[in-house]
């Protein structure tokens, strides 16, 4: 991971304008809106089954995830390479100050060498695989399912990236933004999966999605948005054109995954176009 971690600190994760743009939540951001969160809490229910005490590992520092977590009175331990954004996501948190809130700074791919094996019951992720090269997938899924007890649970969002046969056109996606079909995260994602873009954007041997070769094209829907909408989607792009995106098709990730976990549910919201490409995934180690 270190293109993604370490060397990665220098241009933009490090970067306190990135920093500040990823720590901003609600509206605007790629934090999970309330039903996705709905969806995290009734994933998290079935992972604690009866359970009186659980310890709970995230990777990154997700407010969202680790207060949910911390509701349930879960040991939380967040991982993340970037102190500064760590700490600036802590700082955002509802139950910050809890004493089963923790965090470590760490490489992800390097989690088997200072965290103990069958030593979680529970470890929550958001878009997170979609940050490392593909070629370090199965090592992660193999460090996770590690750290994981038997039985444990792995919920995440992921993004999934099935190449569209026939394009959208921007004014689609933005008529389906403005009727409450998606999320400005989503229109974004819209706009660069399933118009033109991809083909620029996209390496198929890499499985990259590099968002900084079409930021130009992006930053033209602003002016179709609203004032408020447009400063939002300012905040996203801010973060977007120092980021790249690791995804496969569905069948690709779910033929990896299932390697190591089962696939016990996956949770989609049908009203919201971006939902069923960018689904949760409550997963189960195979023993």
């Amino acid at each position: 991971m270190e293109k993604y971690t370490r060397e990665g600190l220098k241009g933009g994760w490090g970067d306190m304008k990135i920093v500040e743009a990823r720590s901003k939540r609600g509206p605007g951001t790629s934090a999970p809106i309330e039903e996705e969160l709905e969806i995290y809490e009734e994933f998290f229910k079935i992972a604690i089954g009866n359970k009186k005490k659980t310890r709970n590992l995230v990777l990154g520092g997700t407010p969202e995830l680790r207060d949910l977590a911390l509701k349930y009175g879960s040991e939380t331990i967040a991982v993340d390479i970037s102190p500064k954004l760590l700490l600036a996501l802590t700082n955002v948190m509802e139950h910050k100050n809890e004493d089963n809130n923790k965090f470590m700074i760490g490489d992800w791919l390097d989690m088997g060498k200072f965290l103990q094996r069958n030593s979680f019951d529970i470890i929550l992720a958001d878009l997170s695989i979609n940050n490392i090269p593909f070629e370090k997938w199965e090592s992660l899924f193999n460090t996770l399912k590690k750290l994981l007890k038997k039985k444990g649970y792995f919920i995440i969002r992921h993004i999934n990236y099935n190449q569209s046969k026939k394009f959208k056109d921007y004014k689609k996606i933005i008529d389906d933004f403005n009727s409450g079909k998606n999320t400005l995260l989503g229109l974004v994602f819209e706009c660069g999966f399933c118009t033109g873009l991809s083909q620029k954007a996209y390496n198929t041997n890499k499985k990259e999605f590099v968002w900084k070769s079409v930021i130009d094209e992006l930053n033209i829907l602003k002016d179709m948005l609203d004032k408020k909408d447009a400063v939002n989607f300012d905040n996203l792009t801010a973060h977007a054109k120092y980021h790249t995106s690791i995804a496969t098709s569905e069948k690709e990730f779910h033929k990896l995954i299932r390697k190591y976990f089962w696939i016990k549910k996956i949770g989609i919201i049908n009203r919201l176009v971006f939902s069923h490409y960018m689904p949760i995934y409550l997963l189960r180690t195979r023993c």
